[in-house]
């Protein structure tokens, strides 16, 4: 087992370990919003994993060349491109799973920023969403430039769909907790008349 790994499973095991300990020393205070938070962090490790990947210590000896990638949609190019060459094989399908990913992996940030974070704007929480899909690709640029990940594109689609994702989940949990305030108000309503003394 390398150092990375083994550095990884101390501070995941630390964290697990910190979360088990609040949790013990605090049973009854805020419980819910605790619980919210400590998903939110896991959370965050997931997406630093996924778009990291693999740190390497020492890095790389040679530096990584810099790709970047601003045409917005090229992916729909690239669709019909892979489309026209080989039909709907495996790597037309591959290539619409991998835009697919980038589109919800930010949507749980949306419904944190509202249900966590009290967001109460569209536009301050689609520009939370934006700079914090803007901070992983300049990570993954500077990092595989410097040899200590594999080589990551910065691509503008990136944080189009990564934006989009966040946005969409934000305008979801807004209508859920629409209908659940309403599904209250009713239930109040009702309970109200039911209490009422009849005449």
């Amino acid at each position: 087992m390398d150092t990375i790994a083994i550095i990884a499973i101390i501070f995941i095991t630390g964290i697990v370990l910190l979360i088990i300990a609040d949790f013990i020393k605090n049973k009854t205070r805020n419980i819910l919003k605790r619980t919210l938070f400590y998903s939110f962090i896991i959370y965050l490790l997931n997406v630093a994993k996924l778009t990291l990947g693999v740190i390497h210590i020492p890095p790389f000896a040679e530096m990584a060349r810099i790709e970047i990638q601003f045409i917005p949609f090229y992916f729909v190019m690239d669709w019909i491109a892979i489309y026209r060459q080989n039909g709907l094989d495996w790597f037309f399908w591959n290539s619409v799973k991998l835009t697919f990913y980038n589109l919800i992996m930010l949507l749980p940030l949306g419904i944190y920023l509202s249900l966590l974070f009290n967001i109460n704007t569209v536009k301050k929480a689609v520009l939370i969403v934006f700079l914090s899909s803007f901070i992983i690709e300049i990570s993954q640029l500077i990092l595989s430039g410097f040899g200590i990940i594999s080589i990551r594109t910065f691509d503008v689609d990136d944080l189009i769909l990564n934006t989009l994702g966040g946005y969409i989940g934000y305008r979801l949990w807004i209508s859920i907790r629409k209908v659940l305030m309403n599904m209250k108000t009713k239930f109040k309503l009702n309970d109200h008349k039911n209490s009422s003394p009849t005449s």
